[in-house]
């Protein structure tokens, strides 16, 4: 059994989903924004310029890179968890702009 059959688990597709944005969403702190508190800094930068759920999408498009990865090594019940983790990144992306963003 090597590495790739290893990874053929919808609950090892659904928790590296859900992980991966949050590991970008560091990085895109990392890189662009290191000048700004961690989380706290950050997320009021977020909050207070409209630009949280804008974050999150871009960070969610993270797990298209794992998904493509799946499908390239047949590894369907771990494509199924990453659609899983991505449709919970899209529900966070709606409650953000919805509830958390302010209406202009």
């Amino acid at each position: 059994m090597n590495w790739v059959q290893r990874l053929d688990k919808f609950w090892i597709g659904l928790v590296i989903g859900l992980l991966f944005p949050m590991v970008m969403f560091f990085l895109y702190w990392l890189f662009f924004h290191n000048y700004l508190s961690f989380p706290r800094g950050f997320y009021r930068y977020l909050i207070g310029g409209f630009l949280l759920s804008n974050v999150i999408k871009i960070c969610g498009i993270g797990n298209l890179l794992l998904f493509y990865f799946g499908l390239n090594r047949k590894i369907d019940s771990f494509s199924k968890g990453i659609i899983v983790s991505t449709l919970a990144y899209v529900a966070l992306v709606a409650y953000v702009t919805y509830y958390m963003e302010p209406a202009f």
